[in-house]
């Protein structure tokens, strides 16, 4: 059984979550409750308070094996004004995150209060990527894995409505592996259909991305490099309609090598050779904007790192293909 985090590590486990939600992170307030201001880009983004305890077991004997609970401990929470107020509990065996209605839980304050959860929610979620689940109080409980957690920061609201019809469209999340184009547009909520498609392209791109990166073992396949600089690139190009969401279209790049992938300065053949387009380096000479050209190709391998298992190596045709629609022109 995995122990309960320090309040240091649960902040530390929200940064790392809204890491691997493709955002970043500004610390506005360090102590409890944590509050962040969270961006993509250039974007401003938004600013979201956090309340976060452990979900743990807890409790005596007589408490039910699969009812776990967050400890409203130390301070109350409060849904501020101005701001995206979260009310969490961290589960670090399943490695998820519960969300509750802050609205339902506002200025909750009692000689020992807490908010129960199914662990039929927290292992669903773990699995599934999401868990909706309705309580016997009518609240609804949302579970989720750490790469959702700024699509819920955003949806939050929405994910916590009560009534038949947001239950039975939000319960769509409970099965994302399987959820369809076809099943989204049938929800007659306009509000509730895009946040499903939102977060069902979620799911597909987090997959992608876990899937390539755990195939080159989180390196660039044209450098070598880690340092959690790493993005899973797609061969042929998501806006490609040929293009696919299969380990053998990815490829794992680091920042500086993906967006060369993507500008053509950088490409590879059918024989994984790593290959650098004299057109485009000639383009950039006559702007001037050669400068370290020597040092980016000393740093390039022959060809690319190749996953340990033969079923992801890039296909062949999947390469020609991409290198047809990217246009990539090597003199």
């Amino acid at each position: 059984m995995a122990s309960p985090l320090s309040f240091k590590q649960l902040l530390a486990q929200i940064l790392d979550a809204v890491d691997a939600s493709g955002w970043q992170a500004l610390i506005l307030d360090s102590s409890k409750p944590f509050r962040l201001r969270l961006f993509r880009s250039n974007e401003k983004g938004f600013d979201v308070c956090i309340y976060i305890w452990n979900c743990t077991h807890g409790g005596s004997a007589a408490r039910a094996k699969n009812e776990y609970r967050i400890q409203l401990t130390g301070v109350v929470p409060s849904a501020g004004l101005g701001e995206t107020t979260l009310l969490l509990g961290w589960h670090s065996g399943y490695e998820v995150f519960v969300g509750f209605d802050i609205q339902k839980h506002d200025e909750q304050s009692s000689q020992s209060p807490s908010i129960q959860v199914k662990e039929e929610t927290l292992q669903d979620a773990h699995s599934r990527a999401f868990s909706i689940h309705h309580r016997q109080n009518g609240e609804i409980a949302v579970a989720f894995r750490s790469e959702f957690l700024v699509e819920y920061a955003l949806n939050a609201a929405s994910l916590h409505l009560t009534g038949k019809a947001a239950i039975n469209d939000m319960s769509l999340l409970n099965n994302l592996d399987m959820l369809t184009e076809t099943q989204i547009t049938k929800v007659k909520n306009q509000e509730r259909q895009i946040i499903l498609s939102q977060i069902a392209r979620k799911y597909r791109t987090a997959d992608f991305r876990k899937r390539v990166l755990g195939a080159y073992e989180h390196r660039c396949a044209a450098c070598g490099i880690q340092l959690k600089l790493i993005d899973a690139a797609h061969i042929i190009p998501v806006a490609a309609a040929t293009s696919t969401d299969e380990t053998q279209n990815g490829i794992a790049l680091c920042k500086l090598h993906h967006t060369a992938f993507d500008r053509n300065l950088l490409s590879f053949d059918e024989k994984y050779k790593i290959e650098i387009s004299n057109a485009e380096v000639s383009r950039l000479a006559a702007e001037n904007l050669v400068g370290g050209l020597k040092k980016f190709k000393q740093h390039l391998r022959t060809a690319i790192i190749l996953p340990n298992d033969r079923r992801d190596y890039p296909l062949p045709q999947y390469i020609a293909e991409a290198r047809k629609v990217r246009h990539w022109i090597q003199d």
